[in-house]
């Protein structure tokens, strides 16, 4: 529970805002990568079954860090120290995976480095000193596992 002296900032609610519109659009490249393996033009290729599969392998790298996400931050929204937790991790490790899939493609498309972005902002906003300490102060007055 939030102490009635300690109201959420605006920049607390923009940075979970973000996390929310991160997760969403992470949620919705999947939903779209699974249409698409159920699309005409993808059945009709050559090899089809190795572009569905591929398919399927782009949903679950971009579905299980969108259902991680939108998981963190309805715990930030609740003012969890694990929400806070998860968001950082969840940020900084899609944003690892990009660089390194931009690193060794070498292949630096505008929309990777707009989604790879996407990831630094709110990371970045998470460790603002008046963010961590909206969240560290929350886990030191109540239990961790409320």
């Amino acid at each position: 529970m939030m102490d009635a002296n300690r109201k959420r900032s605006p920049l607390i609610t923009v940075v979970n805002v973000l996390q929310l519109l991160l997760g969403l659009v992470l949620a919705g490249l999947t939903v779209y990568l699974l249409v698409l393996t159920r699309s005409r033009e993808t059945l009709a290729e050559p090899d089809a079954a190795d572009t569905v599969h591929g398919l399927f392998i782009g949903a679950a790298v971009l579905g299980v860090p969108a259902l991680v996400t939108l998981i963190a931050a309805w715990g930030f929204w609740k003012r969890r120290f694990w929400g806070w937790v998860l968001s950082l991790a969840t940020d900084v490790g899609m944003l690892a995976v990009l660089v390194y899939s931009m690193i060794d493609e070498s292949n630096r498309d505008g929309d990777e480095i707009a989604l790879a972005a996407g990831f630094v902002v709110p990371g970045v906003l998470l460790l603002l000193p008046a963010v961590r300490k909206f969240f560290w102060d929350a886990a030191t007055n109540t239990n961790l596992s409320s």
